[in-house]
């Protein structure tokens, strides 16, 4: 598993698709006009923000949810996760944490969704954990992969630059 995360033309196709996923959240979400429910983690707030929704608009975030938001955190959690692990050495399998622990938060947190979204409340007391742990590894998780991204322009273009010529 490591050495697939820890590949080049992985951590680049998983950063593409993460990217191209959330410019589909945004395409998506302005054609249904759209509050998600994604963020909220107050079971109040999740009853009012669905409840305001029309039938269109709840099949949309319930659809939405299906097609893009379960792999959503198979690509950032991956893409973060294998910036961690290639760019850090040995404290790479440690700062990868918050991504692995991100990517079932999140999974779990789309399938309460989809009950919430079909009129199904039973489990929305899980939203409410797992909502607030996917933001909480999310945020860590993406500042390190942001400073393993320095670290490799670093090493691509400014150690190169200053090797010495044979």
């Amino acid at each position: 598993m490591r050495a697939f995360l820890t590949n080049g033309k992985t951590i680049l196709a998983l950063g593409l698709a993460f990217v191209a996923l959330t410019l589909g959240f945004g395409v998506w979400i302005q054609a249904y006009d759209l509050h998600i429910i994604d963020e909220i983690s107050d079971p109040e707030q999740i009853r009012a923000v669905v409840a305001a929704m029309t039938p269109e608009q709840r099949s949309a975030h319930w659809w939405m949810t299906l097609a893009l938001d379960y792999f959503y955190p198979l690509a950032y959690g991956g893409f973060f996760a294998g910036i961690a692990l290639r760019f850090f050495g040995k404290a790479g399998p440690f700062l990868a944490l918050p991504a692995f622990i991100c990517i079932p938060a999140d999974v779990i947190e789309n399938t309460v969704q989809l009950f919430i979204l079909s009129g199904d409340e039973s489990l929305i007391w899980l939203k409410a954990i797992m909502t607030p742990l996917k933001l909480a590894t999310f945020i860590p998780a993406a500042i390190i992969a942001l400073v393993g991204l320095g670290i490799a322009l670093y090493r691509r273009f400014i150690r190169k630059k200053d090797a010495p010529t044979a």
